[in-house]
């Protein structure tokens, strides 16, 4: 059997990271994405100190021509695809009345936008090899949460997205699956926008899920071909 060709798109770091080492641990064929290029190098020497290989590409999914080059790189890498797992993200935290618009443009033209301009790129390919579409959204895209006005909107968005690609989509065979994640550990080095638009430093918490049952979830998801999940600390 042909590996899976999969990209995860986020996966210079965090769930995105061992979401793509999970994947290739099963004998995937893997492409692996971020911003910053220090950071993606980072990620593939992880994998080459695995024994594992992969290829990357660098590029900001808010920008619509980077994501369609992003998907465009690792189509031609993979020789096609079968699994997207849309992971990239921004996350913020503070009051309503206090986030700037640039804050709400920064989270939103990720999460959202930039969601839905890799999944446009992508599906075609998709499309072709009945493949699986993952997204990677929160408890908060359930739950408005408070201190997090933008980052909850930016995900529940995901859902009307999922939902109408669910019926356009019906009969193709393609599988779409969205991942509702709580609390889960972060990397020290991880920050977030503030409700003023500066990096704000994540407070360790005592109870949180491991990033690595993260992407045991995502990569179950693919294989059971399930349509959602809710993953909680316990």
């Amino acid at each position: 059997m042909r590996p899976l060709r999969v990209l995860v798109t986020g996966s210079s770091r965090g769930i995105g990271r061992e979401s793509a080492l999970e994947f290739a641990r099963r004998g995937a064929r893997v492409v692996i994405h971020g911003r910053d290029v220090s950071h993606v190098e980072r990620c593939r020497e992880l994998f080459r100190s695995e024994g594992l290989d992969a290829h990357s590409v660098v590029g900001d999914i808010s920008d619509p021509r980077d994501a369609a080059r992003i998907v465009e790189e690792a189509v031609a890498a993979l020789g096609g695809l079968d699994v997207l797992v849309n992971n990239a993200g921004m996350a913020m935290r503070g009051r309503f009345d206090a986030t700037v618009p640039e804050v709400w443009a920064k989270v939103v033209g990720t999460n959202t936008m930039g969601t839905a301009y890799v999944t446009s790129a992508a599906l075609p390919h998709i499309r072709e090899s009945v493949g699986s579409i993952v997204f990677v959204s929160s408890l908060v895209g359930l739950w408005g949460f408070p201190l997090l006005s933008a980052y909850s909107a930016s995900k529940m968005a995901l859902n009307g997205l999922v939902q109408c690609l669910r019926t356009e989509l019906h009969g193709s065979g393609v599988h779409l699956g969205i991942l509702y994640v709580g609390i889960t550990e972060n990397d020290e080095d991880k920050r977030i926008l503030a409700a003023d638009g500066s990096p704000l430093s994540l407070v360790p918490r005592s109870k949180t899920m491991r990033q690595r049952d993260v992407a045991r979830a995502v990569c179950s998801m693919v294989h059971r071909r399930r349509a959602s999940r809710v993953l909680t600390f316990g």
